[in-house]
């Protein structure tokens, strides 16, 4: 069963931004997943989806039109999607200690030989920069000990907070509600 134009525009109405949102918690490495590769492989699962969920009980759901806008339709395409995300995070959490000092040189081209202050990387002074607009001191604060101390995000991604308290002497309790903020402004687990 082949998708007509009509009906992937269809998809990509209602589950366009979840698929993007999805393909972006995927990972944040583009040298072994870019954004790009990720949606590609989230807009497959959508589309095998489809042509799964016609397929099952013998054919019992219809075709494309019939099932378009149906709750099962829905929860199962979305499944899907999910599952591809959690599966391909898992390989590439698998192989995390091989790749994670990969770089990706086609899109880094012009800063490979740049260094920001401190001998960081250029990527994090522009984040730290872009940042800084929007956060106030003590959230500042936390973010440079984060990107000069790596060490302080665990393994599961998290901030550890009895650590980042220590480095920035200060309580744990205002640590963590600092880092909660600056988790919410920034949409991102921390």
């Amino acid at each position: 069963m082949m998708l007509s134009a009509k009906q992937w525009e269809k998809i990509e109405d209602k589950y366009g931004l979840l698929m993007h949102k999805i393909s972006h918690n995927i990972s944040g490495d583009n040298a072994i997943s870019s954004h790009e590769d990720n949606l590609q492989d989230i807009k497959l699962a959508a589309m095998e989806a489809v042509i799964g969920f016609e397929k099952q009980h013998e054919g019992a759901n219809g075709k494309f039109d019939d099932f378009w806008g149906s709750k099962g339709f829905d929860q199962y395409i979305k499944t899907c999607m999910w599952t591809k995300k959690n599966n391909k995070g898992s390989k590439i959490e698998k192989n995390y200690s091989i790749t994670k000092r990969i770089v990706n040189i086609h899109e880094n081209e012009e800063v490979l030989n740049l260094r920001g202050s401190s001998g960081s990387s250029i990527e994090n002074c522009i984040f730290v920069d872009e940042i800084n607009m929007l956060i106030d001191e003590e959230q500042q604060r936390v973010v440079k000990s984060i990107v000069n101390n790596p060490k302080l995000i665990k393994r599961n991604g998290k901030v550890n907070i009895l650590q980042l308290s220590r480095e920035l002497n200060k309580g744990w309790a205002d640590t963590k509600k600092t880092v909660k903020e600056l988790s919410r402004l920034m949409k991102n687990e921390l």
